[in-house]
């Protein structure tokens, strides 16, 4: 399977890739389009102020998302599970929050752009939510991390797109409280009870047509 997990910066999201990786079938952990990009310096701005800007720094992003989805395509055939730290759903609730920040809307031409195109697509994203305080605390201890992505304003509209995300299969997780041990359990209960449904056969097979 490909699992997502999704959440805006500083939420969690690596740290649970990692605690969920030893419970699932040798899987792949692809790391975000930060870490995936051959020459991170070169990725653009996270803040455009208009939706032409947004839109190319989105077609720059999918072609990171190509060496993402040869990584995942690899995995899968080698019958591993692949984790994706980010989806394609991060390029999309991003502009959906700098496009409501800063006055523009640009939503149906970045998803079409983004559904033009072959892309990781997960079977379940996992997408974590946190106090946005919280967030603001763990990201100034991160250096160089830009303000906007522990925004109180970027994280509402961030989340507010997630709520209909391209994802198939969405669990919501809040991270502000419990244990680690905690919020890993509720993601793997997910996880069970997502693969369960898909092995679950159909009560009215189809017939094939005569």
């Amino acid at each position: 399977m490909i699992l997502g997990i999704e959440g805006v910066s500083c939420v969690g999201k690596t740290t649970l890739a990692a605690q969920l990786a030893p419970h699932l079938d040798r899987p792949v952990v692809i790391p975000c389009y930060y870490h995936a990009s051959p020459d991170p310096t070169r990725l653009p701005a996270p803040e455009p102020f208009t939706a032409e800007h947004q839109l190319a720094n989105i077609a720059e992003f999918l072609d990171v998302e190509d060496l993402r989805l040869t990584l995942a395509g690899q995995a899968l055939a080698e019958g591993r599970d692949v984790i994706l730290d980010r989806t394609v759903d991060t390029l999309l609730a991003h502009a959906h929050a700098v496009g409501r920040m800063n006055g523009f809307d640009c939503d149906a031409q970045a998803r079409h752009l983004v559904t033009g195109r072959p892309v990781a697509m997960p079977d379940l994203t996992i997408v974590l939510t946190a106090d946005p305080d919280v967030l603001a605390r763990r990201a100034r201890l991160r250096k160089g991390m830009p303000t906007i992505f522990y925004d109180r304003h970027f994280s509402e509209h961030f989340n507010a797109y997630l709520a209909h995300p391209l994802a198939p299969a969405v669990a919501l997780l809040d991270a502000t409280d419990g244990s680690l041990d905690d919020l890993t359990a509720q993601a793997l209960g997910h996880v069970h009870r997502h693969q369960a449904a898909q092995h679950r056969p159909s009560p009215h097979p189809l017939k094939e047509a005569s």
